[in-house]
């Protein structure tokens, strides 16, 4: 109970007042009698009527001072304080743009229907006198419009259509991967923190076990279903291929879906091997397509006799249903015919070491490229075309190579188009070996011990123009490495034959590293998904990346990362020194999550909400009121019981 007049409280002085006048009230009363008689029959009467005027007394006191209080009360002007159901002032709506959202039945995406029905929430709410924010849970939360009123609706309206239809360069408002609910689930509760009784609805697919106070408006259709290909893979078993295909079926019903998958230049040749298989699928539950062989007689059987794959290009895989999704019913895989490496070693005084060198890289590379190695005889002469590699030993040919890297051993001499020059000889005077010092930090270094190198003979390069020493030996620079988009080139001035280097691990360690700088793979695998962060690499001055929307990006900087934003087929193209464009492509599938059209989750993240609670009073003045009234009656009652 609180009171509103508190001051009125002064009235309980009163109480005091009415028991001063009861102290200082006689107790008795002076009549006349007209004989002793009389005056003994009236003190008899007196006597027997003593106990029910002392309980009338106590009674009429009691009232009395009940009045004083009631009348008190009624001056402080009490109320109770009770709680009022709170009044919604502000709608907060995200839209899920997830690609999911993109589901689409009777001509109408998810996407659309949650837009119009947000539409139609924010003029119902203009009616009641809320305002209204909207939000989007694309790649990246955002605001579409913030605490609009019904005298502002035009700007919801042009807001949702810009939903609906972006303007030419835009990119869409959704996203191929799932949208960032969390970001706008963080944008809501800047709302909810300055206003609590604020309503946030989310218009999504997504069915949640627990969605706590958001409250969940769904925009599927019963009749939605989908058909998808989540993931294909390309296993080597015994030498030969086997691809593996799963499928799914999302929705109300079981599907039988055929599948088609075209492989092109199987078998290093330019045939091209079509197959059919049905995959039964129940609903939700993914299932795997194995091929493993291909018979031309029977291409929609399980295969037992046929024609072996041991090599392909690439695959084309593909499903013919009419459902509702339609982002994910093709699929590539490429990466089956890896780019050749062609690597040439000539000397006049050829040694094993280099040839174990490229074994053991070949057995490295082997799963990025296809590494041919070509040993030149003595008395043959080097290619000067055609190669990726070339390793020059002793004699160098005065016509350098210039479609490839450069990799110059012990040279007897160096033509001044590689910008070297070569001074005197060196020897250790007492035959033991001469240990190498580091040079400038370069990648080519990488896990290199330099100290640890040691050698009995070497030549100076006394002229680097473009060069970089990587390795000294008593200060003089016997090791050097050059990039430039013309010429890359590594020079090493000693022959392995008077050097321990060739014996160490660091030698194919540094022979890793200079292809690993000179000529990196363009990318780390073939198959990624919408919203990876993938590194690119290139062998020339720039690459160009070509979307699935054929808009073309060229990038300069190396290695760089490129966000995967559009599910497809995308093409990387350069061109290295030799002069012959390269192309490699590459496939962005759907998050499988996006996939299923009917995902349900556990539950959903709520903004906080400051609980408060809207107080109402309520007037207890009448209750004293009538109160003070059955008092006063009860008073006046007694009072005139007093003359009986």
């Amino acid at each position: 109970m609180s009171w509103l007049t508190p001051l009125g409280f002064l009235g309980f002085n009163g109480l005091i007042i009415l028991i001063i006048i009861y102290i200082i009230k006689p107790n008795y009363q002076n009549k006349i009698i007209s004989s002793t008689f009389i005056w003994k029959l009236s003190l008899k009467l007196r006597k027997k009527k003593i106990p029910v005027s002392k309980l009338r007394n106590i009674l009429l006191f009691i009232c009395q001072m009940l009045a004083i209080c009631a009348l008190t009360f009624i001056v402080a002007q009490p109320f109770i304080e009770a709680i009022k159901e709170p009044v919604v002032t502000e709608k907060v709506v995200i839209l899920d743009a997830s690609a999911s959202m993109m589901t689409e039945s009777d001509g109408e995406t998810r996407f659309e229907r949650a837009v119009e029905s947000a539409r139609t929430l924010a003029y119902e709410a203009f009616e009641q006198g809320s305002t209204v924010t909207v939000l989007l849970a694309g790649e990246k939360a955002s605001v579409v419009v913030a605490n609009v009123n019904a005298e502002n609706a035009l700007e919801i309206d042009e807001a949702l259509d810009a939903l609906l239809s972006p303007e030419d360069g835009e990119e869409p408002v959704y996203t191929f991967g799932k949208g960032d609910i969390d970001g706008a689930i963080k944008l809501a509760e800047q709302t909810t923190l300055v206003n609590p009784d604020a309503e946030v609805v989310f218009f999504t697919d997504t069915n949640y076990i627990d969605a706590g106070r958001v409250v969940i408006k769904d925009v599927k259709d019963p009749s939605e279903w989908n058909a998808a290909i989540l993931d294909t893979r390309a296993i080597i078993d015994e030498n030969y291929y086997r691809f593996e295909i799963d499928i799914a079926c999302y929705g109300n019903v079981d599907a039988d879906i055929d599948v088609y998958c075209d492989i092109y230049g199987v078998n290093d040749d330019d045939m091209v091997v079509n197959l059919f298989a049905t995959a039964r699928c129940k609903a939700g539950e993914p299932t795997t397509l194995v091929f493993a062989k291909y018979n031309p007689d029977k291409p929609d059987a399980d295969i037992t006799e046929s024609v072996e794959i041991f090599s392909f290009n690439y695959l084309s895989i593909r499903i013919n249903e009419n459902d509702s999704f339609e982002y994910d019913n093709t699929f590539s895989l490429h990466g089956g015919e890896k780019p050749p490496l062609r690597i040439q070693y000539a000397s006049s005084s050829p040694n094993n070491f280099f040839g174990t060198a490229m074994m053991v890289l070949r057995d490295t590379l082997n799963k990025r490229w296809k590494v041919e190695f070509v040993e030149v005889k003595k008395d043959e002469t080097p290619e000067i075309e055609g190669f990726d590699v070339y390793i020059f030993e002793h004699k160098i040919p005065k016509t350098l190579p210039n479609d490839g890297l450069l990799i110059l051993a012990n040279p007897d001499s160096l033509p001044s188009i590689t910008g070297l020059r070569l001074g005197g000889g060196f020897q250790s005077s007492n035959g033991q070996g001469l240990t190498l010092s580091p040079g400038d930090e370069h990648v080519l270094m990488d896990g290199i011990t330099p100290e640890e190198i040691t050698v009995t003979r070497f030549k100076e390069f006394t002229s680097a123009d473009g060069y970089v020493p990587l390795m000294y030996c008593e200060n003089k620079a016997v090791v050097m490495a050059k990039n430039e988009p013309d010429q890359k080139i590594v020079a090493m001035s000693f022959s392995l034959n008077y050097s321990n280097f060739s014996m160490l691990l660091d030698f194919p360690l540094f022979m890793y590293n200079i292809f690993e700088h000179y000529i990196p793979s363009t990318m780390s695998e073939h198959v990624f998904e919408v919203n990876d962060e993938i590194s690119l690499n290139c062998r020339s001055e720039y690459l160009m990346l070509t979307d699935p929307n054929n808009k073309e990006t060229e990038l300069r900087t190396f290695p760089d990362t490129v966000l995967l934003k559009t599910p497809g087929l995308y093409k990387v193209s350069q061109t290295p020194i030799s002069g012959e464009e390269i192309s490699e492509y590459f496939f962005v599938k759907l998050p499988a999550s996006e996939s299923d059209i009917n995902t349900l989750e556990d539950t959903l993240s709520n903004p906080f909400f400051v609980e408060r609670e809207e107080i109402e009073n309520q007037d207890l003045l009448l209750y004293f009121a009538l109160a003070l009234i059955a008092l006063l009656f009860a008073e006046w009652w007694l009072q005139s019981r007093e003359q009986f």
